[in-house]
């Protein structure tokens, strides 16, 4: 009669477990390897603070006060939005026009919300114009170019007729 034996040897068994382990740590390698690389070439998120460009003029340079002048705020409106998270949003959107004879490459401005009893309610420092994003490219002179800013959250007793919008930054060409 004929036997079938399933018993392996000790020897045949090590070399699985050894051949095992090393394809495990060579794929443990590989994915740190690109989990590394993956983070090396993503910045981190943005965060909430105010950006900060090398090179911005900020009030009380000379340079900052000249070409403030010949910066126009337009059609500046404050609107009540929703977000996904059902949480109340103050949306200010405008348009930049760069009345000056240089290339306007970031804009800084303080904006500051009241409430209905002309109290301060919320304030944010924001860059709608800035190198790497939306455009990608300088303002030329005479151009006009729209901005949005989000401001979240917003108390209920927000007021969209008093706004307060004031430079705080500027870097041109």
């Amino acid at each position: 009669m004929i036997e079938f034996s399933t018993q392996k040897t000790e020897e045949s068994n090590w070399k699985i477990i050894v051949y095992l382990t090393a394809a495990v740590l060579a794929v443990s390698a590989a994915l740190l390897f690109a989990y590394a690389r993956y983070q090396k070439n993503n910045p981190p998120p943005a965060s909430s603070g105010p950006v900060v460009i090398p090179g911005m003029l900020r009030p009380g340079d000379p340079d900052f006060e000249y070409y403030k002048n010949r910066i126009r705020l337009e059609n500046v409106k404050a609107s009540l939005g929703i977000n996904f998270a059902q949480n109340r949003i103050a949306i200010i959107d405008g348009i930049i026009s760069n009345e000056g004879d240089r290339k306007l490459e970031a804009l800084e401005m303080h904006i500051a919300l009241y409430d209905a009893f002309n109290k301060l309610s919320k304030e944010r420092i924001a860059t709608p114009l800035r190198p790497g994003v939306g455009a990608n490219r300088p303002m030329e002179p005479l151009e006009k170019r729209p901005f949005t800013v989000f401001i979240e959250p917003i108390e209920q007793l927000w007021n969209p007729k008093r706004l307060e919008i004031e430079l705080t930054g500027l870097k041109y060409q």
